[in-house]
């Protein structure tokens, strides 16, 4: 029946979303320890560095399971919760970054798990397009509640209600088929894509190393730069983020009568556009309609990429590598550009994030038709 397919998706949505969730909150993980435990900026950094990347580590192992599914969703579900809980009775920083360590390790089993089922999907576009979606409303949901829950109980309050969001998206669990048919006939020649994976790869690092670092420091480029206020830099991040949700919209609509090589061809050069715009002209015109223009293309790439992703390996397992590279990027980019900018300005470095988008340019240039649905090919 069709509705218990779109019900499976909707199982892989959740797992995929719970699994990025660290990400998402990473700021408001860190506010969590900072206020609860008065940690300072290097104890709460290293609380999400080490979850984050415990995260890509473990999607990167789970990604070649052949167990992935409802059964190690619930597995990672599960110790994601029961880590949240023993951090809302932590009163130790140590000891919190050492729980959030192992969170790390569930969180990766969800990513593999959801990537595992929507890769699976007949439309891969529309399915990853739906997930940015959905995931941007579900993040933009907590994001609203969590700072109400710091304020009112501090870390041991805010860590112990999202176990009821943990369990109330694990419910739809239970909607996933017990096993995947995606199989090996799908995947195209597996051995022989190892030159494609790593370009793949590559290309996705080298775009999210440069784009997690000025992500970090955007908010401190705009006041220090262009003389903005915290609260009006807050108010274009945040017009950029909603607007953002025009490319999953994009991607619904017209995925299916677009080339995937050629568009995030294009989503590379408008975001070298958009870092020479903000970096190297700045102003409020450029950093305004630069973040906004930036996030959008960002949303259309990711999308578009992890579909062709879906579409050369149906197992899920590309497309859990590809998330783990996100999430590596994530954990540690703000840590080297912070080291790099003790002794440089963003106004002096960024023709080197432009090299960065013009070798992950080059990655994608190289892929040939490889990106393309199979029917397409």
């Amino acid at each position: 029946m069709q509705y218990r397919t779109y019900f499976h998706l909707l199982a892989g949505m959740a797992m995929l979303e719970l699994g990025n969730l660290a990400s998402s909150l990473a700021p408001f993980n860190v506010s969590a320890v900072s206020v609860g435990l008065n940690a300072n900026s290097q104890e709460a950094g290293l609380v999400v560095t080490l979850e984050l990347f415990f995260a890509a580590i473990s999607s990167l192992y789970f990604g070649n399971a052949a167990y992935k599914g409802r059964v190690l969703g619930l597995i990672g579900s599960l110790i994601v919760m029961v880590c949240y809980y023993l951090c809302s009775v932590s009163s130790d920083v140590n000891q919190i970054t050492f729980i959030k360590a192992f969170s790390g390790i569930g969180c990766g089993m969800l990513i593999a798990s959801g990537h595992s089922i929507l890769a699976s999907s007949q439309d891969p576009n529309r399915s990853y397009a739906l997930f940015t979606l959905f995931a941007s409303l579900t993040a933009a949901f907590l994001i609203y509640i969590s700072s109400t829950w710091i304020e009112d109980g501090g870390h041991s309050y805010y860590f112990f209600n999202f176990i009821y969001v943990y369990i109330a998206l694990t419910l739809l669990f239970f909607f996933a088929k017990t096993s995947n048919t995606n199989d090996v006939n799908l995947v195209r020649e597996p051995i022989a894509q190892k030159w494609l994976y790593f370009l793949l790869i590559t290309a996705v690092l080298f775009y999210e190393i440069p784009s997690s670092g000025m992500w970090a420091f955007m908010e401190r480029f705009g006041v220090e730069y262009i003389d903005m206020g915290v609260a009006e830099v807050g108010s274009v991040i945040s017009l950029a983020i909603i607007l953002s949700l025009l490319g999953p919209v994009f991607i619904g609509i017209f995925g299916n009568k677009i080339r995937r090589k050629e568009t995030i061809l294009l989503c590379l050069l408008v975001s070298s556009i958009c870092v020479y715009a903000i970096f190297g002209i700045p102003s409020y015109d450029t950093f305004y309609y630069g973040n906004i223009t930036w996030n959008i293309v960002f949303v259309i790439m990711v999308i578009l990429i992890l579909a062709a992703a879906a579409d050369i390996d149906p197992t899920g397992r590309l497309g859990a590598w590809l998330n783990a590279c996100i999430l590596l990027s994530a954990s540690l980019a703000p840590a080297v550009f912070g080291w790099i900018m003790l002794e440089n300005e963003m106004t002096v470095i960024y023709p080197y994030l432009i090299l960065f988008l013009i070798v992950a340019m080059t990655c994608i240039f190289s892929t040939k038709k490889d990106l393309e649905p199979i029917d397409k090919v």
